[in-house]
């Protein structure tokens, strides 16, 4: 029999155990092997001798006699047993005998145990395996003095394949088969041994875990995660009864052993697969998805590749899909092309790999919003007031949706769809843009009156600051060139930073500024801090805004209203020391700052996809900290918004970006205006604009400001006060985002036989091979929009009469929402299926996104019955998700045709 150090070592320990003065201890070992010089059983060292015959065991005891410290006593290894030993050899060992090691009484003594699990006794192979594992380290003492089985096969199956775990799943499996090591390991196990930890493992992972080890059988135990995934296409519910596929299942045996693969093992090894990949990031399995769709290309089903949540190919196919869905729709927006938008734009964001793909992700949403937006109704743009509040609540957001759709995709197909997506955007923005130029032009000759929200910028200090500042310490903070969609994508979060938007109560949303003309720095800043039309720079706005009466009112006299403009904000890169003072002295009323990053960005690169966060600009955190810690008011503006570069083209006529001097316009895009709120530096106060998107006069830059677009006359006039702040008169602002922007149409789409290749809206670059009789995903479907009646809503009123929901009610006590705000709620997320995002229920239930976290946290204690997850609430998505099925069994309720 073979000797192992580990089993040389138990033995001396359970001799020296009994008998501490031993110092010959002969074992008995059927060859000689490689052993070390010396082991160190309890602390003492005992020398390892090979001894053939009893002659040699005799001179090894003579060394024996002859040994000095440290060494304490010789392990005699030997063929010879105890009966083979001439007896005055015998008499100087210990025990008088040649120990024969004994396998499960040396695993008991390595887990130092009393007792071994008889079911192990059917393992012969198995104390051998654990005397050998012990090389790798002592095993830890069992606590209850009884070596189990799993505790024998987690230590097996650790030491000789690297799985940590005494039953493991298939998705264990899957993982340790992704290990270069994998074959290397079970290879050269003993058969016994091997075939044994086969049959365990088949026991322990179930079905999908005997596809991995038919893998294993095969020699392709590196296939087993990419031949899971495959499966998920072979087996899909939605490819039943494709004759490709069931062709391609029989192939698949082949990769398996030849073991069968039915439906059931199929959907449960992609199960595991996808679970996999989930967990561990595509990152770390690209190498597996990358074979898999090569698998598939062998299996002659790369078609199907798109009934996958998790291969890449098949993220390629949905997202061409959906760029055929938004190029359709892009040419001839109704109802129908929206339903394949939404339909395909949902099969794409479900793909796992888009959430590691966050600006793909993006894009298919801004696109699919863009495409409700096309059919949302429009302001004629006849009205000015109603056109910059359009502008303001809805044109910001369509703004903000197709600039991030410059750049386009990596895909061709899905590049041209959303670059068609935004010529239709443009299109139509431009029929509006030019009657609102128009409108504009005859407001601008009538003497403006005060009409609500609209505050022409000259009359923001007289209007909106001044008063506030009566009330409470004001920072105006001028963002140069900040558009409305910026704005509303700078300050989408505003809350977790500390901010709380408000709004006058008297008309329930933010005023919109509108700027004098031409919109540019010199004209409407200037206007905007002295508080009157004028031109000018630094030089004029500063004592301007010192000395502005409806300011020095509201001031202390030695602390007049002050302004910093760029150049004053930096010292060393950081915020200046005189800033900080300033926004923190109580005693400072009114403080101003312009902030340039907006602007400065219009003359900068146009490669780069610019995303507009609070944490990205230089300073502006400092400064809203300071203003937040000083209780400050924060008033947001800008001088004028802007166009960004969207294959504008340069027509001759000046050198501005999008304004000239003179009186007459000389071409269809362009209108003249004077007086009113024009002002230029010569006092003729009379110039030609722009007013379409498509066009400019000077060079291509990365964006453009002058004319007369609603993008570039329409600034943000906003109000935001640290969180707990009141301001008489002020109100929490409801959350502005459009309903197409947060929501999907109500829509009930049947889902296809079949997700296979779509019919072509436009030529195809590749033509999908057709299986015989395949329906098409754009095949016709029913989509109706459910009709939610009362029938359907009945199960709310049960719940709100049942005596569960009156204990859970008394449970939550003060917090307990009344009835009619728990069924206002309720029917909002049931028209929605159950789901909606936090911003959307605050618009559908009338309150501040700011306050929808505590009601939220109300309702979770009030249906949450047993923590059951009935109300959960995602905060990184920002969505709310209602499970009515979970509910009407938690609550007892009959279930209605409204449930889900």
């Amino acid at each position: 029999m073979s000797l192992s150090t580990p089993q040389i070592k138990a033995q001396l320990e359970r001799v020296l155990d009994s008998d501490p003065t031993a110092k010959a201890v002969a074992i008995r070992a059927t060859a000689k092997q490689v052993w070390p010089d010396t082991v160190r059983p309890h602390g003492k060292q005992f020398s390892l001798r090979w001894c053939e015959s009893s002659l040699a065991i005799r001179e090894a005891l003579c060394e024996l006699e002859q040994l000095a410290p440290p060494a304490s006593g010789m392990v005699v290894i030997t063929p010879l047993s105890t009966h083979e030993v001439a007896e005055d050899i015998a008499a100087r060992l210990a025990r008088t005998r040649v120990f024969q090691p004994e396998g499960w009484d040396i695993v008991r003594l390595m887990f130092q145990s009393k007792e071994i699990d008889a079911r192990l006794s059917r393992f012969a192979w198995m104390p051998q395996a654990l005397i050998d594992g012990a090389a790798q380290g002592d095993y830890q003492p069992v606590a209850n003095g009884f070596v189990d089985l799993e505790t024998a096969w987690r230590e097996v199956l650790s030491r000789f394949l690297g799985i940590e775990a005494a039953r493991p799943d298939a998705v264990t499996l899957l993982v340790w088969s992704m290990t270069p090591d994998a074959d290397p390991r079970l290879g050269p196990l003993p058969a016994a041994m091997r075939s044994a930890i086969m049959d365990w493992l088949a026991e322990s992972a179930g079905v999908a875990g005997a596809m991995v080890l038919g893998c294993v059988e095969a020699g392709r135990t590196g296939d087993a995660l990419p031949l899971g995934l495959v499966s998920g296409v072979i087996f899909a519910a939605d490819g039943e009864g494709q004759a490709a596929l069931g062709q391609a299942a029989i192939r698949l045996e082949r990769f398996v052993n030849d073991k069968h693969v039915g439906v059931k093992e199929g959907r449960d090894w992609a199960s595991a697969a996808e679970q996999v990949v989930r967990s561990l990031g595509a990152e770390a399995c690209r190498a597996a998805l990358d074979r898999a769709d090569a698998l598939l290309r062998d299996l002659r089903i790369s078609e199907f590749a798109q009934l996958s949540d998790v291969l890449p190919s098949a993220l390629d196919q949905r997202l061409n899909d959906f760029a055929l869905a938004l190029s359709a729709h892009a040419a001839e927006p109704n109802q129908a092309n929206l339903q394949q938008v939404e339909l395909q734009a949902e099969r794409a964001l479900k793909h796992t790999l888009m959430n590691e793909q966050r600006s793909r992700m993006e894009r298919v949403e801004m696109a699919r919003r863009l495409a409700r937006w096309l059919l949302s109704p429009m302001v004629s743009g006849a009205s000015l007031p109603d056109s910059v509040e359009w502008q303001a609540d809805q044109g910001a957001y369509v703004d903000w949706a197709r600039f991030r759709l410059l750049g386009g995709d990596e895909l061709t197909d899905l590049s041209d769809a959303y670059a068609a997506c935004r010529r239709a955007a443009i299109a139509r923005r431009d029929g509006f843009a030019k009657t609102f130029a128009q409108a504009f032009v005859q407001w601008n000759a009538q003497t403006p009156a005060n009409t609500g929200r609209v505050v022409p910028l000259e009359q923001v200090l007289d209007r909106v600051v001044a008063p506030i500042a009566e009330a409470q310490p004001v920072l105006l903070l001028v963002m140069d060139g900040l558009s409305n969609s910026i704005f509303r994508e700078l300050f989408a979060r505003a809350a977790s930073q500390g901010w709380g938007e408000l709004v006058p109560a008297s008309q329930g949303k933010p005023f919109v500024g509108i700027a004098a003309v031409p919109t540019i720095t010199e004209v409407s800043r200037t206007s905007l801090l002295c508080g009157r039309l004028t031109t000018g720079a630094q030089a004029q706005e500063r004592p301007g805004f010192a000395t502005h009466p409806a300011l020095m009112a509201t001031s202390r006299a030695a602390h007049a209203p002050k302004l910093f403009h760029k150049g004053d904000l930096a010292d060393a890169g950081n915020l200046a020391p005189e800033v900080r003072a300033a926004i923190a002295n109580p005693k400072q009323q009114v403080v101003g700052v312009v902030y340039n990053a907006v602007d400065d960005h219009l003359s900068g690169p146009d490669q780069l996809n610019q995303r507009w966060m609070l944490q990205d600009l230089r300073l502006l955190l400092p400064l809203l900290r300071e203003a937040r810690e000083a209780r400050r008011v924060v008033i947001i503006t800008a001088d004028h918004g802007h166009l960004l570069e969207d294959g504008t083209t340069q027509i001759p006529g000046g050198e501005s970006d999008r304004w000239r001097m003179g009186g007459t316009a000389a071409s269809l895009q362009e209108l003249a205006i004077s007086g009113g709120r024009v002002v230029t530096s010569d006092g003729s106060n009379t110039v030609v604009c722009l007013w379409g998107e498509s066009s400019r006069y000077a060079g291509r830059k990365n964006g453009y400001h002058g004319g007369l677009s609603p993008q570039e006359l329409t600034v943000p006039l906003s109000v935001f006060a640290p969180l707990g702040t009141n301001l008489a008169g002020w109100i929490p602002a409801l959350p502005n985002q459009p309903e197409w922007w947060a929501l999907p149409p109500l829509l009930q789409v049947k889902k296809p036989a079949v997700a296979a290749a779509p019919p072509q809206a436009k030529p195809a670059r590749k033509k999908a091979v057709q299986t015989e009789a395949q329906p098409g995903l754009f095949a016709p479907v029913d989509l109706q929009p459910p009709v939610v009646n009362e029938v359907e809503q009945d199960w709310i009123g049960s719940l709100l009469t049942s005596p569960i929901y009156a204990s859970q009610r008394q449970l939550a006590t003060r917090v307990a929402l009344p009835d009619d705000k728990m069924r206002l709620l309720l029917e909002a997320l049931a028209e929605r299926g159950g789901k909606l995002s936090r911003t959307a229920l605050a618009n559908r239930l009338a309150l501040a996104e700011v306050r929808v976290g505590g009601l939220l946290s109300a309702v979770r204690r009030m249906l949450n019955v047993d923590q059951a997850a009935v109300l959960t609430v995602d905060e990184a998505a920002g969505s709310v998700d209602l499970n009515i099925t979970l509910l009407q069994q938690q609550f007892k309720l009959p279930k209605q045709g409204g449930s889900r």
